[in-house]
């Protein structure tokens, strides 16, 4: 293990990494590809997960191209970065001399990330895209004193860029808001075009993280989604039309989800798409076997490959099998700089929001138990298969999502992969990633089953209600209503399943009725599965739970669970304690349903087998 590896978690500035001589894995070799090879395109979408790398690639992609604005012929800050620096980058060498003439430091470059804009209102998302037209345009103030630019241009510069830094926080004035809206609108192809007439050259624009305003407008406490889309959908329009302006010479742009063309670039038929399966850059974004394998033993890690492997690798992208790079790189600097080797949940804790638990929560309360069905699946680690959507618009994820949609976003957000088996377009097979993104579902099903739940728990109530007065043909039918409701990270083949199903149930509710719970406790002969006590009213309800194989062999195995409670004797205890209602009741499970039978109150029945 190497402790003189440094690794710059969070940073996603290019020049920094390479500056500070931090670790970096060799990403140059796709510059060629971009602009200037037989693959190239006119305008490119990238769509990959979260933190696979998508910002990191923009910032290096703009730091190659970008222009010297004060001295145009100057390409030494990027020859430091990308050839005279040691590393031996692909970028840098001799087969690269004659793009780096063409291509290294000659485009004026607009680049910026729409990760920011987001917010519970859409005034307060319009606000965060202010400020960051206010950034992008403190960067060029220099053209304030240009000599070629016209005084309307220049005018209209400090227009723009006055009303970001001073009105941003007064949207509220609905006139300030409409400016606003008209701002976002044209900013971009304004300052392009005082770009391209300043230099003569044509430019370069960087779209980073396009789609999450999309994304927070749909789960906002006030949704926004039409309003901010017409906003994303004008820069499109005014930035990547059909017949572009003489200004751009090529669009680059990011983001998790691929939303249909007619949605957001509009008039914009030249955009490609490069989806996690599209040549030739599916290990543009993420880690490869081969980058990974060199990382590690980089940092002394060699010995510790299967067990990261289980952990961060899994991901498909064509014919690669891909690590997440930020979970990678998180464990890499948890290792040699604090001397923790046991791996962690890195990359789902970047999570901004929880689709998870909120298509989760949609499918119980809409009692869709097929989507129920499905994800339970999924989650117990299967292969399932899907069909894959295109989405007309951001998916609406606070209705009753359709399943197959809902999976192509967990596609697309990186907690869902290609499985091997796969080789359709439509019609695909899936699978969870690695440990972590397991551990993920698993944490999250938990959560969703507590008090926070007011469905579920208002069911958890009522159930142990009846079970306290031994209602059973009552709790049989909420007990089969709640099985189809249930997410478990433990397989629903397995009788553990159903053990942390009804502990969930009766743990949770117990407290709030002011019952004692125990599972396993000893009791007679024996450790019975689950007691419910009520002292005050001297009541105790036994459960004896088993699994059958079959439907039709439920009544059976609940019949054997009863009889279990007899012959091991579990209500002794209570009843020498002066209980007056000791309840005994077996439970048969299978599948998603279960029978009950009763044994009635054993203080003073001659129940015998």
């Amino acid at each position: 293990m190497k402790k003189d590896v440094l690794f710059l978690t969070g940073i996603e500035n290019f020049s920094t990494i390479i500056e500070k001589d931090a670790y970096y894995v060799d990403k140059t070799s796709y510059l060629k590809e971009l602009f200037m090879s037989s693959s190239e395109v006119m305008n490119a979408l990238f769509i990959r997960p979260r933190r696979f790398g998508k910002t990191l690639n923009m910032n290096m992609i703009k730091s190659f191209c970008e222009l010297n604005y004060q001295n145009p012929g100057d390409k030494s800050d990027q020859k430091k970065l990308f050839v005279d620096n040691g590393r031996n980058l692909a970028v840098a060498g001799d087969d690269y001399k004659e793009f780096r003439e063409k291509i290294m430091g000659e485009f004026p470059v607009i680049s910026i990330s729409f990760r920011g804009v987001e917010g519970n209102t859409f005034q307060s998302a319009v606000s965060g895209l202010l400020g960051i037209i206010a950034e992008l345009y403190k960067r060029f103030l220099f053209l304030r004193e240009s000599v070629k630019l016209s005084e309307e241009r220049i005018k209209q510069f400090n227009e723009i860029y006055s009303f970001c830094t001073t009105k941003y926080k007064k949207l509220s004035d609905p006139d300030n808001l409409n400016e606003a809206i008209v701002i976002c609108g044209s900013f971009l192809a304004t300052l392009a075009e005082m770009l391209y007439r300043e230099y003569g050259r044509k430019i370069l624009v960087i779209i980073d993280e396009y789609d999450v305003p999309l994304q927070k407008a749909v789960i906002a406490e006030e949704p926004y989604y039409n309003k901010i889309l017409e906003i994303i959908r004008k820069i499109s329009v005014t930035t990547f039309k059909q017949n572009p302006d003489p200004w751009l010479y090529k669009g680059i742009v990011s983001g998790c989800l691929r939303v249909a063309h007619q949605s957001v670039f509009t008039d914009a038929n030249n955009f490609t798409t490069f989806g996690m399966n599209a040549e030739p850059y599916t290990g543009f974004f993420g880690f490869t076997e081969e980058e990974t394998h060199k990382l590690l033993a980089d940092c002394g890690l060699s010995e510790k490959e299967n067990e990261v492997k289980e952990w961060y690798d899994g991901y498909r992208f064509g014919d690669k099998h891909i690590y997440c790079p930020w979970s990678l790189i998180s464990y890499c600097y948890a290792a040699t700089q604090k001397d923790i080797y046991a791996p962690q949940q890195f990359w789902v804790n970047t999570s901004g929001n929880d689709i998870v638990s909120m298509f989760a929560k949609n499918s119980i309360e809409a009692h869709d138990s097929g989507n129920v069905d499905r994800l339970q699946q999924f989650s117990d680690r299967n292969i399932i298969e899907i069909s894959l959507k295109e989405f007309t618009t951001y998916p609406d994820i606070n209705n009753n999502m359709d399943f197959d949609i809902f999976m192509t976003l967990m596609l697309h957000t990186g907690y869902a992969t290609y499985a091997e088996e796969t080789n359709s377009c439509d019609k695909v097979k899936i699978r969870i990633p690695n440990n972590e993104v397991a551990l993920c579902f698993k944490s999250k099903f938990e959560n969703f089953y507590t008090k926070n739940n007011h469905h579920w728990f208002n069911q958890t109530l009522s159930l142990v209600d009846l079970l306290m007065e031994n209602k059973t043909e009552e709790a049989q039918p909420l007990i089969s209503t709640m099985l189809k409701e249930f997410l478990s990270i433990r397989n629903s083949g397995d009788e553990l399943y159903y053990h942390g199903f009804m502990t969930g149930i009766l743990g949770i509710a117990a407290s709030t009725k002011g019952l004692e719970y125990h599972e396993e406790i000893e009791t007679g002969t024996g450790f019975s599965d689950i007691v419910l006590t009520n002292y005050d009213t001297k009541t105790a309800c036994i459960i004896e739970m088993k699994k059958a194989q079959e439907l039709d062999d439920c009544y059976d195995v609940a019949l054997d669970a009863t009889k279990q409670i007899i012959q091991k004797d579990y209500a002794s205890k209570f009843i020498s304690k002066r209980y007056k209602n000791v309840y005994g009741i077996g439970i048969g499970f299978a599948k998603k349903s279960c029978e009950m039978v009763s044994l009635g109150n054993l203080t003073h029945s001659s129940v015998s087998v």
